[in-house]
């Protein structure tokens, strides 16, 4: 454990105090976690809360940090939004006027994110928001910089243009030796809400750039019984459906397409190859998976491997979307090592200052991550193929993003 922490801070920055004197009631930094535990974003809630349990219990457990020579500890407080707006804002204005955060993780959802800088920002608390839905046009150069709106809010998910690139790369190119020839046709099923339709747009133009003929049809939420539009879908005599995006609906209609014949490979976004593993799934045709950023069945290095035994080990669930969890995890170090750099836990102005210099290297990702001048981050994408009839036997690829969105993305 020990090992994963110095991996999340280095010793360089983040001064460990083994056998000091314990921090004071009053040395202590407070942050808070407001994320789904209930409702339809519970497989992407509960990764932040657990994430952000793991990195508070090693600091803790290690004695705390110290800032201008004293020690602090990190008081977490976590609150479930319950897939609910109204509850996301009632739980940040607890967060942030009764409690006294200095920082927020969460939340999971475009609109709740958004609803969330409006309490956030105000008030000088930084929000690390895993959410690439915010785009450029939102964390626009003015609203980050100092006396903007949005200058305490960090997106810790590549912008979608990035991910969707890569994505498409990574599922194209190992599905084509599967399946025999290079597809030419692609249907893109994805839920039909704020979140669908801004990523979908994105990943439809990046399926392009790489060659694809593309439909995109759409499923309303709440969904569970998907073959009318899943035998809309066979029409089109797609050679590849890509099912997006909430995991917990991707796995419901995948099982669907695949006793509907629908077509002959798939990609279901954000489900881990652990997952499938874990409940024995299987299937005759070509199937890839995704994670964000790395796969918890398939690390693709040593300090995400450690990271996850240890995530697991705490008693996080292994989900769909728990691959996620490390972008949390990493953003509680980073937060660390920008108030030892800035010599102060209280003065969130200097903290940001610091957020938006620091080359951070944790286990998220193999090179440094670090925020631009839009507070966006940039990192790789695994892309999984599971080999036909087997449960365990993946092929993985990590794909670096594009350095620029493709024809007709404007990036936002």
């Amino acid at each position: 454990m020990r090992r994963a922490l110095l991996s999340m801070v280095s010793l360089a920055t983040l001064t460990v105090v083994s056998g000091a004197i314990g921090a004071k009631a009053e040395d202590v930094v407070k942050i808070g976690v407001n994320a789904a535990l209930t409702g339809s974003f519970v497989s992407a809630g509960n990764t932040v809360h657990n994430a952000v349990k793991l990195a508070v219990k090693q600091i803790n457990d290690a004695g705390g940090f110290v800032v201008n020579g004293k020690t602090y500890k990190l008081e977490p407080y976590y609150r479930d939004d319950r897939t609910d707006v109204n509850t996301a804002i009632a739980n940040a204005r607890e967060l942030v006027d009764d409690i006294g955060v200095k920082a927020i993780w969460g939340t999971e959802s475009h609109d709740f994110s958004i609803a969330m800088t409006k309490i956030t920002n105000p008030a000088k608390v930084i929000q690390f928001t895993g959410n690439s839905s915010l785009g450029p046009f939102i964390m626009a150069q003015d609203a980050t910089k100092p006396g903007g709106a949005l200058h305490y809010t960090f997106q810790t998910e590549p912008q979608e243009f990035q991910r969707s690139g890569s994505t498409a790369k990574g599922v194209l190119s190992l599905l084509e030796p599967m399946i025999g020839h290079q597809p030419k046709a692609s249907v893109v099923f994805v839920q039909d809400d704020a979140g669908g339709q801004y990523l979908s747009s994105h990943y439809e133009l990046a399926l392009k750039a790489n060659g694809q003929t593309t439909d995109l049809i759409k499923y309303p939420p709440e969904t569970k019984d998907f073959t009318p539009l899943l035998t809309r879908v066979k029409a089109d005599k797609p050679d590849i459906v890509h099912i997006w995006y909430n995991g917990d609906y991707v796995m419901v209609a995948y099982p669907q397409a695949i006793q509907l014949d629908v077509a002959p490979a798939y990609f279901l976004f954000g489900v881990d190859p652990g997952v499938w593993k874990e409940r024995g799934l299987k299937a005759a045709v070509p199937i890839t998976l995704s994670c964000v950023p790395v796969c918890w069945g398939a690390p693709p290095f040593a300090a995400a491997k450690e990271y996850f035994d240890q995530y697991f080990a705490l008693g996080a669930p292994k989900g769909v979307q728990s691959s996620v969890s490390l972008l949390y995890y990493d953003y509680v170090g980073m937060f660390v090592k920008a108030m030892q750099q800035a010599g102060t836990v209280d003065d969130t102005d200097k903290i940001v200052a610091e957020l938006e210099k620091i080359k951070y290297q944790g286990a998220v990702s193999k090179v440094p991550v670090w925020f631009n001048d839009h507070h966006q981050v940039t990192f790789a994408t695994e892309v999984c193929a599971v080999k036909p009839n087997t449960s365990d036997q993946f092929t993985c690829a990590v794909e670096e993003p594009p350095a620029s969105p493709p024809p007709g993305d404007p990036g936002g």
